[in-house]
């Protein structure tokens, strides 16, 4: 079985590259086909063992056009890779599937995404889910094409809060102390940086840390809120080592954004043990259950953040220790990214199962 991943695989602080390297790491009987274009010193350390894993053979975009692959097995619906993946199964024509896995929860309110979300339908011959929030409209529309939900992962080595990586903290928060609220995601309108940088402002003699970098426009404004706060430390992009070591000196991660798939970044949480707050929306309660390892507060709600912030930070109660060492042990049982990519490998049979239509009507 030949299956490409239309996706420059060795960018390691993509969350999409993240699953599909465990969908080649834990699927060694399967030939995976894709492309590689590092970005960070990271990524081109780490892709140096990566690529040479021997179910693994490096392609260049051109390469669609020349080749047939059985599945083009794409996790975002981007323009590149929605082009990548048409071109790939039209290539194929009666004989490549399109698995897509769909990373994002979905809604008319958001209109850019919806369109891209219905032209993508028009192709895929068969989705896979990261989440329930996700899987809702996929199994009311196309209920024949509907293959299951795979969440998202995390690598249980690294992030473990038993082990000391302060080796790896970046210089500005290693001296700040212990149990800061933390920020990990993009700087966009969807995610609400607006709570974080509130809580701050209310709070100017707690430093709060924050990573991740603006996106588009509206996302370098507030990365100029960011900036004019005083006590927000913020560092931008790092690498997953000190993003780790980070994590592990937080005391709460304040995760306010309004949808998403299964966000990696709260997974990493609750498998280092750390609380999350988050809104009671999208995928977010199927991470966080509210009073044993976090809480769900309404984005308008600012009192209850405030609440809550302060509920979860400083000395914890042995009953608060209990509940999130539990979260934390179901979190390796399920979202081990060994588990979330060997469960791809059925997937893939089942789609070769499928039959191959050129182009679905799209439902309404």
């Amino acid at each position: 079985m030949k299956v490409l991943l239309p996706i420059s695989l060795d960018r390691w602080r993509n969350p999409i590259s993240t699953l599909q390297r465990a969908c080649v790491r834990y699927n060694p009987e399967i030939e995976f086909h894709s492309f590689s274009n590092p970005v960070s010193d990271e990524d081109r350390r780490e892709g140096e063992e990566f690529w040479k894993l021997p179910n693994l053979v490096l392609r260049e975009p051109v390469d669609i056009a020349r080749d047939r692959f059985d599945i083009v097995h794409t996790a975002s619906y981007s323009h590149g890779n929605y082009v990548a993946s048409v071109a790939a199964k039209l290539r194929g024509v009666g004989h490549t599937r399109y698995l897509d896995t769909m990373n994002l929860e979905q809604h008319p309110d958001h209109p850019v995404c919806w369109a891209r979300y219905r032209r993508v339908l028009r192709w895929v011959d068969a989705f896979v889910a990261v989440s329930e929030a996700v899987a809702v409209d996929i199994r009311n529309r196309v209920p024949e094409r509907f293959l299951g939900v795979i969440p998202n992962g995390f690598d249980p080595a690294l992030y473990d809060p038993a082990i000391d990586c302060d080796a790896d903290l970046p210089a500005e928060v290693c001296a700040l102390p212990r149990g800061f609220p933390l920020w990990v995601a993009a700087i966009e309108p969807r995610k609400h940086p607006e709570v974080f940088v509130n809580l701050a402002r209310k709070n100017p003699d707690i430093p709060f840390v924050a990573l991740g970098g603006g996106v588009g426009d509206l996302g370098k404004s507030f990365e100029e809120d960011f900036r004019n706060t005083p006590n927000i430390h913020w560092l931008g992009n790092v690498d997953r080592k000190a993003g780790r070591a980070v994590l592990g000196r937080a005391g709460v991660l304040v995760f306010p954004s309004e949808r998403e798939g299964l966000s990696l970044a709260m997974i990493e949480a609750v498998a280092m043990g750390v609380p999350i707050l988050a809104q009671p929306k999208s995928s977010m309660p199927e991470l966080v259950e509210a009073g044993q390892n976090g809480e769900l507060v309404a984005q308008e709600d600012e009192a209850g953040w405030n609440d809550a912030l302060h509920k979860w930070l400083g000395e914890r109660s042995a009953a608060q220790m209990e509940a999130l060492a539990v979260a934390r042990q179901r979190a390796i049982g399920r979202f081990n990214w060994a588990t979330v990519g060997a469960a791809y490998g059925p997937m893939y049979r089942r789609t070769l199962e499928l039959p191959v239509r050129l182009l679905h009507g799209c439902p309404a």
